[in-house]
């Protein structure tokens, strides 16, 4: 019998053979991503190593988004922090994104709505990402004066082509989940949105019951070492400027600008 951990941000669901279901669970915040929602997936992606019977992990979110990004809302600035204390969340994030580039099980993510910051970014470490045709995706860092992170530096350009990586990692283009599927970054379009879950159960499922010996070297050929390496590297390289980019004046003040006008529209 598999025991789950309880966290507060997302839900966790087992089901044989060996597939766990990590759900964001802030729907009436969009999923948006507070200190504890990295903390929290942290977590769990440090669990799917210390448990033998989890072998697939799938990722999605509950209503009507992924995940919205970082909440500017609840947490008004994260530039305007202590410094330590952002560093102490870059920490987090940094070594979140480390556990993704190094998963030694499968990732499929269900993307059920918007994906944006860094739930966009880190859909490129996956193994598989699915998505409903209403879902879109966006990397609004500009906006924020932050930088590319989740290692989009590397993994957008790559898949994506140079200008597009560049038009939704310096303008913050919104980009439908077509046109993400035309350029291979969405691997499988669900017409229907209450298939997208059983459709990403059923190939966790399938994967987990193939031969794992087998998965696992396709899986170390695919993203060979010296590809891992480069990701590992532009993570720290993406993590050291983005905690420049947040203690900086320019982010404080883009932080406060998009706050005051989140605070006014919550007003009207």
């Amino acid at each position: 019998m598999v025991s789950l951990p309880a966290l507060q941000t997302v839900t966790l669901e087992y089901c044989d053979p060996g597939v766990l279901t990590m759900t964001f669970n802030r729907p009436e915040r969009m999923n948006s991503m507070v200190p504890e929602s990295y903390s929290d997936w942290k977590h769990v992606m440090e669990y799917t190593r210390s448990e033998p019977a989890i072998r697939v992990l799938v990722i999605t979110g509950s209503g009507r988004a992924y995940s919205a990004g970082q909440d500017l809302n609840t947490h008004a600035a994260p530039a305007v922090d202590a410094n330590e204390d952002v560093r102490r969340r870059n920490e987090v994030t940094r070594n979140l994104t480390r556990l993704l580039i190094t998963s030694p099980i499968p990732i499929i993510a269900a993307v059920n709505g918007p994906a944006i910051g860094y739930a966009c970014t880190t859909l490129a470490l996956c193994d598989l990402v699915l998505s409903v045709e209403s879902a879109t995706f966006r990397t609004p860092f500009a906006e924020l004066a932050f930088c590319a992170e989740g290692c989009s530096s590397v993994t957008f350009p790559r898949i994506l082509g140079p200008m597009l990586a560049n038009d939704m990692i310096l303008f913050g283009k919104h980009v439908t989940a077509r046109e993400m599927h035309q350029r291979g970054f969405v691997a499988r379009l669900v017409a229907k949105p209450e298939a997208l879950v059983p459709t990403a159960l059923a190939l966790a499922k399938e994967l987990a019951g193939r031969s794992q010996e087998a998965i696992k070297v396709s899986r170390a050929l695919i993203r060979n070492q010296n590809y891992v390496d480069e990701l590992l590297k532009a993570n720290d390289a993406e993590m050291d400027e983005l905690y420049r980019r947040m203690i900086s004046d320019d982010a404080k003040q883009a932080i406060a600008r998009i706050f005051a006008m989140l605070q006014a529209k919550a007003r009207i």
